[in-house]
């Protein structure tokens, strides 16, 4: 198999880049019949400096007469072509790798899937595809598996893992990484067809000949070792790989029998010590969009409140954030209980923070719910950590009375915590003002909403917010008007609202322009914020 990959010179102002897609055209032009696959460089429609403002017009104007040359070179040669570009997918920009057939037809599109953020100013590319949770694109083409990098794809292990479980044959990696040496951009492509266990076609842009930085279009084998290179080179990298489907074996640990390189790594994996990932991640409180709705205490209508089965059940129906109850135990430990008592919530009497941990793991708190959940057990802060980091938006009542002084140190255990299991940007602090000052003190890097406090205090709110400088604020029941939430919003300040069960109240709360509705009725309230969003 016969595989080229074109390297340009890369357009440092918009009149070499008009040169430069002509060369790209020429290069695609030039190919001829004994090439069986070929690949262009990322953004072949956009390859250089364009001032943001003319970028969309500059990638309109040349992106059919790209179509044209790939899909010629495509038919005339026989071969696959794979085109990186800006392309027009559902009437949005996206950073597209499209693969043509030999017979000019598409087979394919894969769209970037870890886009720099400076990507939909600089090239008003759409980036919310790729937010939403989906699988690596594997096109198979010929009895062969593509896999496809673009880019900043390449410094994301957890994605190049995703790769290697679809076994592909060939990884293709359009890229243009203009600042990276070639020991690093080595470095990457050698892992990602180690790991991969598949070939590597990469292609990219010529930074200058007396560079030593960007261009290193090249091939790797499945051994990581790199076949051909072109430096900073401009023109075709063409290489034979005499077998694309070769795999790459070695021993199985010192003297054992031969196996699969990238199932030796699979074999060993213990997934519970990694840093979450995959399909089930969410987005973080950054990213995560509003409305939302939050399952207060879990999905308290129909299990017990701040427990695992309310709390998985809330997750599992896509809850954006769960709200749960923090107390710290006579032992210094963060459990999940709203009442500062035992005794409504479980079989036991007394306050929380006067027992231990192993005091409260003997009372049932399931029972009260429903005689099936008899024996379920009080649940630590580490518990949900470990079952659902960076699974949803966590907003975490730290539970005060609110004339004490509240413990630094106990606020510097829970955001230890958060940092332990990853979990630091999914998680917010919400509590009163003694609270707020021992987070500004202990761990300001945790982002705090404000609570609710005592009788008019309510109706300070907002002002209390900016005080200690609060990202969002929870009003509560009828402490809240259109003013302090437009207040709120003129200050930077998002608005929940405890709390809501109702589909109509629900929806009044948004139309006044309450960010994060909490509710005991997740199911209900989050249909009713989907219908409001459609209309």
């Amino acid at each position: 198999m016969k595989v080229c990959a074109i390297q340009p010179p890369y357009g440092y102002d918009p009149l070499q880049a008009e040169k430069t897609v002509g060369f790209i055209i020429r290069e695609l032009n030039s190919c001829d019949e004994s090439f069986d696959l070929i690949l262009t460089p990322e953004y072949s429609n956009t390859p250089g400096t364009i001032p943001p403002e003319e970028t969309l017009a500059f990638s309109k104007a040349w992106r059919e007469k790209l179509e044209q040359a790939a899909v010629s070179a495509a038919w005339r040669c026989k071969a696959v072509v794979a085109l990186s570009y800006s392309a027009c997918v559902c009437g949005k920009e996206r950073n597209t790798t499209r693969v043509f057939l030999p017979s000019g037809e598409i087979a394919g599109d894969y769209w970037k899937q870890q886009l720099v953020l400076s990507e939909p100013v600089e090239h008003k590319v759409d980036n919310s595809y790729a937010l939403e949770k989906r699988t690596p694109t594997i096109l198979e083409i010929g009895g062969l598996k593509f896999a496809f990098v673009t880019c900043y794809d390449a410094y994301f292990l957890e994605y190049i893992e995703a790769l290697s479980a679809c076994q592909p044959d060939i990884v293709l990696v359009a890229a243009m990484q203009r600042a990276e040496t070639f020991e690093n951009l080595h470095l990457l492509n050698r892992m990602l067809a180690f790991r991969t266990n598949a070939f590597v076609l990469r292609a990219s842009y010529s930074m200058g000949e007396n560079t030593s930085a960007g261009g290193s279009s090249l091939v790797a084998d499945p051994s990581g070792k790199i076949l051909a290179d072109m430096g900073n080179k401009v023109g075709k990298l063409i290489c034979d790989i005499p077998d694309p489907k070769w795999k790459y074996m070695r021993s199985n640990s010192f003297g054992g029998k031969m196996i699969l390189n990238d199932k030796f790594v699979d074999q060993g994996r213990t997934p519970w010590a990694y840093r979450p990932a995959g399909p089930f991640v969410t987005l973080d409180d950054r990213r995560m969009p509003y409305p939302r709705i939050c399952a207060h205490r879990g999905f308290h209508a129909q299990l017990p409140e701040n427990t695992m089965p309310a709390f998985g059940a809330a997750v599992a129906l896509g809850a954006d954030e769960i709200e749960f109850d923090i107390w710290e135990t006579r032992d210094g430990v963060p459990v999940a209980c709203h009442d500062p008592s035992l005794d409504r919530v479980s079989n036991g009497s007394g306050m929380v923070r006067e027992k231990t941990l192993e005091e409260l793991l003997a009372y049932d708190f399931g029972s009260k719910c429903h005689s099936s959940l008899e024996g379920l057990k009080i649940v630590t802060l580490e518990e949900i950590l470990q079952k659902f980091s960076r699974h949803t938006v966590m907003n975490i009542h730290i539970k005060s009375f609110e004339k004490e002084t509240f413990s630094r140190p106990f606020i510097r255990k829970v955001a230890d915590m958060l940092h332990r299991y990853d979990c630091a940007d999914y998680a917010y602090f919400m509590g009163t003002s003694n609270v707020q000052e021992a987070a500004i003190e202990a761990a300001p890097e945790i982002t705090r909403c404000m609570g609710s406090e005592r009788d008019m205090a309510k109706l300070k709110i907002v002002e209390r917010a900016i005080r200690y400088g609060c990202k969002k604020v929870q009003f509560f029941t009828e402490y809240y008007s259109k003013e302090l939430i437009d207040l709120a919003h003129a200050n930077g300040i998002l608005c929940n609202y405890f709390y809501c069960d109702d589909p109509a109240h629900a929806r009044r709360m948004l139309e006044l322009g309450i960010d994060t509705v909490l509710t005991n009725n997740y199911f209900q309230i989050a249909r009713e914020r989907d219908l409001f969003l459609a209309e």
